[in-house]
């Protein structure tokens, strides 16, 4: 039989944990899904601080770096125009041929073709144009045409001899031709069934479209 002391002392022993079950449940668990709770909003604080430096570092790049993006966008465009934009092909073309400035060709003929639907939302149209006077000068035009900022791309070349040009005769000796050039460019232009006007070519005077060196006429 227990003595009554070992009796007090189990049941005092049983009535303390008790006690410290009641009191952790009542006082200690809620405090600490309290603090889990917090630690958790602090953490997703922490996450949303994080995601905003990144994008801030990220907009500060683009915005450092806006001049750069902005002249590739220029780059782009003058590549491939938003419209055919055929006036400036037309000047950038005269440019490249210039008798003085260019490849040293007089101007005989200029047809744009109808503008075409492409993939990619990138529509193009081809072009074409004669010009007279030595190889050379044929090769250096192709040359500067597929050099342009714009993007031009050289489909055929055809040069037949010839001992007349703008009706001025000159020697076969001196091996002029004139060469017929066929050529498309770009545009992100939808072609909508419309159909571009030719264009005239442009008018040059002999003193000025005559080839850059010396010519002995025939006769």
């Amino acid at each position: 039989m227990m003595r009554r002391p070992a009796v007090a002392l189990l049941i005092g022993l049983l009535a303390a944990l008790l006690v410290g079950a009641i009191g952790y449940f009542l006082l200690v668990g809620p405090k600490k899904a309290q603090v889990d709770k917090t630690q958790k909003e602090i953490e997703s604080v922490e996450n949303q601080i994080t995601e905003q430096k990144n994008t801030f570092k990220q907009l500060s790049d683009i915005k450092n770096r806006s001049a750069e993006f902005e002249a590739k966008l220029a780059s782009l465009q003058a590549m491939i125009p938003q419209q055919p934009e055929l006036p400036s092909l037309i000047r950038n073309l005269q440019t490249a041929a210039d008798p003085v400035t260019g490849a040293g060709l007089p101007w005989l003929s200029f047809t744009p073709a109808d503008v075409t639907a492409g993939t990619g939302g990138v529509a193009s149209y081809d072009f074409g144009m004669k010009v007279g006077g030595f190889y050379s000068e044929v090769v250096d035009l192709i040359y500067r045409m597929e050099r342009m900022e714009r993007a031009i791309v050289v489909k055929t070349v055809t040069m037949t001899p010839t001992t007349s040009i703008l009706d001025n005769t000159y020697s076969p000796n001196l091996g002029l031709v004139t060469c017929d050039i066929a050529a498309k460019t770009f545009t992100f232009a939808s072609p909508a069934g419309t159909t571009v006007t030719p264009t005239p070519a442009p008018q040059t005077t002999p003193s000025t479209s005559t080839p850059t060196t010396p010519t002995s006429p025939t006769g």
